[in-house]
């Protein structure tokens, strides 16, 4: 009966008791016996970690694992149902989240990728189980037209399969023979999992994810445990010990080294004979027992030679010393011998004779300290034939090594005296390796040769005593068992191999280094076995966490190859730890891996090359390292993680327009790599607009590629370039750069640098972007945010030269550990354009940086290591020396161009160059030469022509064929062959004779100084032209021809002919003699390396004579696509990438299943660059890229089939990806009101929070308004700040009052918000940016009158005031507003109406009255405000509203920022009280400030002004263009504006209180009353023509000026200086004046009598000259204004010339009045006088002599102003000479009066003169003659036509005949212009002029 499982007895709490657990093994016990296993692991899954757990600590668990390994399903249907999935889901997540330091050896990347396996394979299966089960026919393969093929299973079906490496079955039997496969690697990796499951490693980790240490905690404990785990492995004290074997106790003292290529025969041998490989590998298997093998077999020849036991059997001498290094044999079996050395040889197999041979070699201590014999170097087996043939020559070439080499290895020492067993000898050590000068080519009887150099420079693995006894056991066992199990596998292994003295120094260095070494030095070897050691350390050490290391370089190729040699190292490794079952396996996936070709991966995607690696930086983990990736990919990852901000909050903020430059690029980076500009794109895409525009120097000289390094390398990517602004040097900071430093341009850098501007425009044009461009953004959105994710551990950089140096920062910010690094490269044959810098600055650069701090890196505390690697393992001396000497050209000319190392040498000998000078008669020159080639003859797969350019190539193909590899100088960089014929190098050299010359300066071995001028131009080109002459040269790795025949190659061929470097090529030379014939596995290989060197048209070459076809054609589809990016025009380009992508699809179809991704991914990336997006789309859906499908048909603008992408395929787009398409489609449809095929969403509460989320929050108010939630719409809005939109979106509701409410109280409170009290409300509303603006336009559309009272009015306000501020409407609504008892609403509308100042200065009086009305009101009301009669209080929410203020829940108020109150706050918040008293004393503060600028406003007012203006006068005479405007009514509406200006002066001085200048304001208003009233031209009316009926409030006015009067003569004092007596007086004169005017009781006389107010004539006098001048004005005492107006005219500075003309007016009015015409007894009868004269009639009667006296004055002030030096005493206006002719004029017209009027002829005579009329001859005063009383007539007609001259045009009355009633006095009108005014006595005069009376 079954027992179900209770899962509540398994829960947290009861097993943490040690009684619940027993009870619940109890339980499951029950369970596992009664029940099914399949139940009750389900049952245990459904709680998470509840399995794991059990499983761990379950004492039973052995039986349980068996029991769940027993009911693994046999069939694929009932396993995809079982129990196995939801397990292997379970355990493999689980394993998975652990931390990697967590596992050994490499668990952790079997973990990554088991996982990886669990989550493909359920779908393939059942794709593979629909197949199997179907009764249809086998189906057929995908067609090979994509769009045309006809199958069942999908693109998608067979991506799936792809990706597990499954080939698409063609049948059911075949489907079903995979299904078992795959199920057999289930289960394979069900037993791993269980496996790891018992072990007691996990305990913990199984207990935490159940009973409650998971979650967060995990990863807490992750970061921490990366932040304090220790790098245990960085500190092994011998670490190349994780790098060799351990050992067995029965290996003596010497050392035994095998061959790396002997594993690869013996598994040839394994394939061909199983039998005789076990044998062999019996003999050299250790004493120990091999696990695999039960019974011990010994193998004593070996065992016997490690502890030195030479016998005859395995110590016999092949050749002795004669011969040189002397070789042995050793006898394994009477027909078996090991031929054995230190240098590896493989085992060779021919016949059934093998025998063994060895030699002693020495070799350094592991610590250097001593050098040692050591022994057993496996050489192979060989037929007692190849014996005598090989070895021999290989004793002589051994003895090149030198005397000392020979010695040591030839010496013996006896362990012991007498016995036969030998020890070690020890030597000091050696300071070199060992080198020789012979060569490695054996020279067979029939004259040909073989190259045995593998025989000395092959690697080889080391087995001593040393570490196989001690701590290192279990490695060395392991490197034997790898051997052995490899062997079983028949799979090829990678051992780690003995390396040198050098390459140990550089694994073992415990700090960052420098590696410089040219190619072929050991540079990557070092790298390697340094990543390798740290990462066998870490498996080894315990409680370490795992390195983080990263591989970087700029070639995919590369980094592919060297990752490849990593992980065959480490699988190798791993081999010793599998199963006899494993090891079969391995074997049969190792038979199918033979049959299938090497993958041919595009060399030329940089960016894509890993496509498994994530897409951030930030997402990598523990179980991608180690990580090889190219610095594009590693670039691209960096800068999707990185963000730009404009913040001012950094320490370095970026300026707006540098961040939008810097998040461009950044965006291109990630999303757009086909506006990269890479050197192929620049010389095909911008090269040749540079030429057309710089001409000749740069295309001739210099070319594109070293064009291109220059503005990489220099202009852009160079330290000085990367402290200057935008990244980039500025054209004086190039051209001054150092010419020892950059020579190559040094002498041409202007015109680069215009070149460069030029392609920097091109490349904004074309929304491009560079390298420079792109790390430089990079580094950038560092500086301002962090790194995001884990920095390495340890950052490997492999030919760092070929990156630009501000690339290295970038790499170092990487990196955590200053210790860590580890650069390696060769500035001397730079690959990748654009880099320009030598080690010594990169060192430099790193430890400038490092110690700035700047970009947040730690600097480290030891000192970089620099290794120099000179010794070459890959060519000989021949071509090494000849290079080396080129090399020492450059350095000791350009000492500053490229690192100087010490001198390079090769490890073997060689054959030197051959020269040859060619044919100079022929067309061709080396026609004779070429000639043998014709036909099918040709040269071999490892021999290539290097020539200088493609013109030069297509010349020797169209001449002789397609005879050879044949490649550019540029082209072959980064390539090596056997065999390089360089063609021509010297003759197409930019570089002229005479500097080719200046190279046999170098034929001195002294140090050669720098010339003067060697490092500008031409001699710059010189050195650029041996830098690619070092390159050509070594090129070659086995023999070098150098075919040239001009002029110029004769210095180099002199040079290197006298150092002996170079052989003469013999006459008639034929290249048939140097041809080699390939097999074609050769020509594969070279086709291969081409391909991957991105040369596809000679990969085609190479594939075509290996009989590849399939090759083949993808090398001539990726020629297709590179010719096609090359291709300029636009149809053409297109054109090409369809023929590409035809190719590609051929390809295709051709390949495996597994490889189709490739290939489709090309064909889409040809679409997409043809402009096709559906197809690139369709293939890109057939390579498994969702992502570009989807960015194709977003291109297209198809977004149906993203959201079906979308849907269907979520999981194989990345999250960044999804998210942005996603968005993409959103936007699309609600841009365009459309619904989508499928839902987006599941709701709309889903949809409305993704909206919400993404920011979308235009679509998510379109789905709100669309469900009628308006006011939810609107809040979004405001959330945005959006208020318009809020306003609108509530106003479309028409349903609910409320919306419109809430859309009134919106836009009042924004309006509020702009148009507080005191700010320009008009220009605000008019700005239509404004938001004021906006949501008040919001309102155009609603009725008012459905509003409240308030809102409506306060809504009017607003519109009111956009539309014309000033307006009677505005005014209106405050008066409204008033009425209502709204104050506050009130005081702003007249607020903004007094607002109207600055537009008063053009006003008229009419306007300015007005005005004056408006703001007396507003005084009056922010006066009665103050005065507490209607107070504001901050309780009052209008008062919150109007001024700005802003409540808080405490009760406490503060002011919005810009507010009337904001200006003087002393501190955030205020009671309210303190806010009241705030108000108050702020608007009283305003109420002064608003009177004083309203009063400043009016006296610059044209309404005011009481000045003369130009329009009134042409010349000396008037002219009355404003007539209307000088009549009394205008006069009377100026002087009504100065008293209520006045009166508006003194409410405020009322309500405020005096200041400091009140009496200056004062003084000054009465000024401008004064002068309004007495009007400086006599053209202006007088006060007898004012009407004061026409004040608004007269007798208030008067009333107030009378007050002012006194107040002013009161406080008037004169003071010492001349100017401010005379100022003094001058303000005496103007109130006597006003006094008079307007009357009132003012003791004037008894103020200026006053001590201080005396004014003396002079100091010895009594005299007041200011009582003088009231007595006079008042009529006390007329005569005293004579000497007072005649003290002025003497002493007077800066006087008012108005008022002193003005005063002698108002004399000349009493003086008129005491003539007597003719004796009548009526003093006024017949007198000519103004209107004003006769206001005061009743005046006394003065003296001749005063009248005379009085003229004197007028005389002398008449010759003031017409001297011209009027300005001199008296104070003038702007117009000052027309001012004065106005004054001049006015004097003449009173003289003329007085003249007319006066019957003295002394005094007619004296007026006379004054006027220069003509004089009076007077013979006798008392009895006038005849002619006298003619010349006085005279003189009265003249002084009438002068006056009526002056009135002429006048439309002012303002003379009057006086004429008395009685008949007796005979008077005619003078002038019908001229009343008479008929009087009986002075009343009638009043009467008579319709007098007002005086107030």
């Amino acid at each position: 009966m079954a027992v179900p499982l209770d899962l509540d007895t398994f829960s947290v709490s009861k097993l943490q008791t040690e009684e619940g657990q027993r009870n619940a093994f109890e339980h499951l016990n029950d369970a596992l016996t009664f029940s099914h296993v399949e139940d009750v692991i389900h049952d245990l899954l459904s709680k998470p970690g509840l399995f794991v757990y059990i499983l761990s600590v379950f004492p039973d668990a052995t039986s349980m694992r068996t029991k769940i390994l027993d009911a693994f399903p046999t069939d694929p249907l009932a396993l995809q149902q079982s129990f196995i999935p939801p397990l292997l889901s379970t355990t493999s997540s689980f394993f998975f989240s652990l931390p990697s330091d967590a596992f050994h050896g490499d668990e952790s990347r079997t973990v990554g990728r088991y996982e990886r396996y669990i989550a493909d394979v359920w779908p393939a299966i059942a794709i593979l189980s629909s197949i199997a089960f179907r009764n249809a026919t086998p189906r057929n393969k995908m067609n090979v037209n994509f769009k045309e093929r006809k199958t069942s299973v999908s693109a998608h079906d067979a991506t799936i399969l792809r990706k597990l490496n499954v080939q698409l079955p063609s049948d059911s039997h075949i489907a079903m023979k995979t299904l078992g496969d795959i199920m057999a690697i289930i289960l394979q990796i069900l037993k791993f999992y269980l496996g790891l499951l018992a072990d007691p490693r996990f305990v913990g980790q199984c207990k935490d994810i159940y009973l409650g240490a998971s979650g967060a905690q995990d990863n807490e404990g992750e970061m921490e445990a990366g932040n304090v785990l220790p790098l245990a492995y960085a500190q092994a004290p011998h670490f190349e010990a994780t790098l060799a074997a351990s050992d067995i106790d029965r290996f003596g003292e010497w050392t035994i080294l095998m061959a790396c290529s002997a594993t690869r025969d013996l598994l040839q041998l394994r394939r061909r004979d199983a039998k005789r490989a076990e044998y062999v590998l019996k003999k050299i298997r250790y004493a120990s027992p091999h696990p695999l093998q039960k019974d011990v077999l010994q193998f004593c020849v070996r065992r016997q030679l490690s502890r030195g036991n030479f016998s005859g059997n395995n110590f016999k001498a092949l050749h002795g010393p004669s011969h040189g290094i002397p070789i042995y044999q050793a006898k394994v079996l009477s027909n078996l011998r090991l031929v054995v050395r230190l240098s590896p040889l493989g085992i060779r197999r021919k016949a059934d004779v093998e025998v063994s041979k060895y030699q002693i070699d020495c070799m350094l201590d592991d610590d250097g300290q001593a050098e040692r014999q050591e022994v057993i170097k496996i050489y192979g087996i060989y037929s007692h034939k190849q014996l005598d043939r090989i070895w021999p020559w290989l004793s002589k070439l051994l003895n090149g090594r030198g005397k000392v080499y020979r010695q040591r290895c030839t010496l013996r020492e006896l362990a012991a005296p007498g016995g036969g067993v030998y020890r070690p000898a020890i030597f000091p050590p050696r300071l070199e390796e060992f080198t020789m000068d012979q060569s490695p080519v054996f020279v067979h009887d029939d004259g040909t040769n073989e190259d045995h150099s593998w025989l000395i420079s092959s690697k080889c693995v080391k087995l001593s005593k040393a570490y196989l006894n001690g701590p290192y056991y279990c490695v060395v066992w392991n490197l034997y068992l790898t051997l052995v199990s490899g062997l079983i596998a028949e799979q090829e292994v990678e051992l780690p191999f003995q390396l040198t003295k050098k390459e140990w120094e550089i694994v073992r260095c415990p700090t960052s280094c420098y590696v410089i070494g040219r190619s072929g030095t050991g540079k990557t070897t070092a790298m390697v076995f340094k990543m390798l050691g740290i990462q066998r350390a870490w498996e080894q050490a315990s409680g370490a966490r795992k390195p983080r290391q990263l591989f970087v370089t700029r070639f995919p190729v590369l980094a592919a190859k060297v990752n490849e040699f990593f992980t065959s190292l480490i699988e190798s490794l791993a081999l010793a730890g599998r199963t006899q079952d494993e090891l079969r396996k391995l074997r049969s996936q190792a038979r199918n891996a033979e049959s299938q070709e090497p993958p041919m991966i595009n060399p030329m995607d940089a960016l894509n090359y890993r496509p498994g690696t994530p897409q951030k930086y930030s997402e990598l983990t523990d179980h991608d390292f180690p990580l090889f990736i190219t610095f594009d990919q590693l670039a691209r990852m960096v800068a999707a993680d990185t963000q730009v901000e404009d913040s001012k909050e950094h320490d370095r903020p970026i300026d707006s327009k540098e961040c939008a430059r810097l998040k461009f690029i950044l965006g291109k980076v990630i999303n757009d790599e086909s506006s990269f500009v890479t050197y192929s794109a620049f010389r095909t895409r911008y090269w040749p607009w540079l030429c057309d525009t710089s001409r000749s120097p740069l295309a001739r000289s210099f070319g594109p590629w070293l064009v291109f390094s220059e503005f990489m390398g220099v202009i852009k990517g160079s330290e000085t370039a990367f402290h200057s602004p935008n990244g980039i040097l500025d054209r004086h900071t190039y051209v001054n750069l150092s010419p020892r430093t950059y020579p190559v341009f040094a002498g041409d850098r202007h015109s680069l640098y215009g070149a460069f501007e030029l392609y920097s425009k091109l490349k904004s044009e074309k929304y491009g972007y560079d390298m420079a461009d792109r790390t430089y953004a990079i580094l950038k959105a560092l500086s301002c945010n962090p790194l995001k994710g884990q920095p390495v551990d340890y950052l490997y950089v492999d030919e760092v030269q070929d990156n630009l140096i501000i690339d290295t920062i970038l790499l170092r910010i990487l990196c955590r550990n200053a210790d860590g690094l580890f650069w390696a490269g060769d500035t001397a044959q730079t690959i990748s354009a654009g880099s320009s810098f030598r080690f010594a600055d990169l060192k430099a650069f790193i430890h400038r940086t490092e110690a700035a701090g700047s970009m947040a890196i730690q600097k480290s505390c030891t000192k970089p290591e620099v290794f120099e690697l000179p010794i070459n393992y890959r060519s000989h001396s021949g071509i090494v020396n000849c290079a080396q000497l080129v090399v020492k050209l450059v350095t000791d000319f350009w000492p500053d161009s490229i690192d100087k190392l010490q001198p390079e040498r090769a490890m073997l000998g060689g054959p030197k160059p051959v020269f040859f000078v060619g044919w100079p008669d022929e067309t061709f020159p080396f026609e004779p030469f070429f000639s043998g080639l014709r036909g099918s003859r040709e040269l071999g797969a490892e021999q290539c022509i290097i020539v200088r350019d493609n013109a030069v190539r297509e010349q020797i193909r169209e001449r002789f064929g397609d005879i050879a590899v044949i490649l550019t100088l540029e082209a072959s960089k980064g390539l090596e062959f056997d065999d390089v014929f360089l063609y021509n190098f010297f003759e197409d050299s930019a570089a002229t004779f005479l500097q080719w010359r200046i190279v046999l300066m170098g034929h001195s071995d002294k140090g050669i100084p720098l010339s003067r001028g060697m490092g500008g131009s031409p001699h710059s080109v010189l050195c650029n032209e041996l830098k690619n002459l070092y390159v050509g040269i070594t090129r070659a790795r086995k023999k070098l021809y150098l075919l040239d025949h001009s002029q110029k190659c004769e210095p180099m061929r002199e040079l290197w002919s006298k150092k002996g470097l170079i052989d003469a090529a013999p006459p008639g030379t034929n290249i048939c003699r140097y041809a080699d014939k390939s097999t074609p596995e050769q020509w594969a290989a070279a086709g291969h390396k081409l391909f991957n060197a991105c040369q596809f048209e000679e990969a085609v070459h190479c594939f075509e004579r290996a009989n590849l076809p399939k090759q083949l054609r993808i090398a001539q589809a990726y020629e297709l696509y590179e010719v096609a990016k090359s291709t300029v025009q636009a149809s053409e380009c297109r054109k090409m990438f369809l023929d590409a992508a035809e190719a590609f699809i051929q390809c295709a179809g051709e390949a495996l299943d597994t490889e189709k991704n490739r290939f489709y991914r090309e064909v889409a990336e040809c679409y997409a660059s043809a402009d096709n997006a559906h197809m690139a789309a369709e293939f890109y859906i057939a390579a498994d890229d969702f992502t570009g499908a989807a960015e194709q048909y977003h291109k297209a603008g198809c977004f149906d089939e993203i959201v079906q992408i979308l849907d269907r395929q979520p999981e194989k787009i990345a999250s960044s990806h999804r998210t942005r398409l996603l968005r993409t489609c959103v936007v699309h449809y609600y841009r365009n009101h459309l619904r989508p095929p499928i839902p987006l969403f599941s709701s709309t509460e889903d949809e409305l929070t993704y909206l919400e989320n993404q920011g979308l929050h235009k679509p998510r108010i379109n789905l709100l308004e669309s469900y009628g939630r308006f006011l939810e719409a609107a809040e979004v809005h405001l959330s945005l700040g959006q208020r318009c939109g809020a306003i609108e979106t509530l106003l479309k509701d028409q349903q609910n009052p409320g919306t419109l409410q809430r859309a009134v109280d919106l836009v009042l409170d924004s309006l509020w918000q702009e148009c507080s009290f005191e700010k320009p409300v008009h220009d605000i509303l008019q700005n239509k940016g404004s938001d004021a603006y906006k949501v008040l336009n919001c309102m155009q559309d609603i009725p008012l009158e459905h509003l409240g009272i308030s809102n409506s009015a306060e809504i009017r306000f607003f519109f009111a005031v956009q539309k014309s501020p000033f307006s009677e409407e505005v005014y209106q609504l405050g008066e409204e507003f008033f009425d209502r008892g709204e104050e506050v609403m009130a005081l702003m509308t007249f607020n903004v109406l007094s607002s109207q100042l600055p537009t008063l200065s053009s006003a008229d009086a009419a306007e300015f009255d007005k005005f004056l009305r408006r703001f007396e009101r507003y005084v009056r009301l922010l006066i009665s405000i103050l005065s507490d009669e209607a107070p504001l209080r901050v309780t009052d929410p209008k008062v919150v509203k109007v001024f700005g203020i802003v409540p808080s829940s405490d009760h406490r108020y503060s002011a919005m920022a810009g507010t009337f109150l904001h200006r003087n706050f002393k501190q955030h918040r205020y009671l309210s009280t303190e806010m009241n008293d705030l108000l108050k004393a702020q608007l009283q503060a305003h109420l002064r400030q608003k009177v004083l600028d309203e009063n400043n406003a009016s006296c610059i007012s044209q309404a005011f002004s009481t000045q003369c203006p130009s329009s009134t006068t042409h010349g000396r005479k008037p002219r009355h263009k404003g007539q209307p405007h000088l009549n009394a009514a205008s006069h009377g509406m100026k002087i009504n504006l100065h008293l209520q200006q006045i009166r508006i002066l003194d409410l405020m001085f009322s309500a405020v209180g005096g200041h400091e200048n009140w009496l200056a304001s004062m003084t000054a208003a009465l000024t401008r009353l004064y002068a309004a009233i007495y009007c400086p031209i006599y053209v202006g009316s007088s006060t007898a023509d004012f009407d004061w009926n026409s004040i608004c409030n007269a007798a208030g006015c008067v009333r107030i000026v009378r007050e002012w009067i006194q107040k002013t003569v009161e406080y008037l004092e004169p003071m010492d200086q001349a100017t401010d007596y005379t100022d003094y007086l001058m303000n005496i004169i103007r109130a006597t004046c006003l006094h008079i005017a307007l009357g009132g009781q003012c003791h004037l006389q008894g103020y200026v009598s006053r001590d201080r107010c005396r004014v003396p004539y002079d100091p010895l006098t009594n005299g007041n000259v200011s009582g003088d001048i009231v007595a006079s004005l008042t009529g006390s005492n007329p005569i005293c204004g004579v000497p007072a107006l005649r003290f002025l005219l003497q002493n007077g500075d800066g006087m008012d010339l108005s008022v002193v003309c003005n005063f002698a007016e108002e004399m000349c009015s009493t003086f008129i009045l005491s003539l007597h015409p003719f004796g009548s007894s009526s003093p006024l009868h017949d007198l000519l006088v103004p209107r004003r004269w006769l206001m005061n009639p009743n005046k006394l009667v003065v003296r001749r002599d005063i009248i005379q006296g009085f003229l004197h004055c007028l005389r002398r002030l008449m010759n003031i102003l017409r001297s011209g030096k009027a300005h001199t005493r008296f104070y003038l206006p702007e117009d000052g000479e027309l001012f004065v002719d106005f004054i001049l004029d006015r004097m003449r017209r009173m003289l003329c009066i007085l003249g007319y009027n006066v019957r003295d002829v002394g005094l007619s005579k004296t007026i006379a003169e004054i006027l220069s009329l003509p004089p009076l001859e007077v013979d006798d005063p008392r009895n006038l003659s005849v002619q006298t009383l003619r010349q006085l007539v005279s003189l009265r007609r003249k002084c009438l036509e002068t006056i009526q001259a002056l009135d002429n045009d006048s439309t002012i009355q303002d003379l009057i005949h006086l004429v008395h009633k009685n008949g007796c006095y005979a008077a005619s009108p003078i002038s019908s212009r001229i009343p008479q005014l008929v009087f009986e006595d002075v009343a009638d005069i009043s009467r008579g002029m319709s007098q007002a009376p005086a107030l």
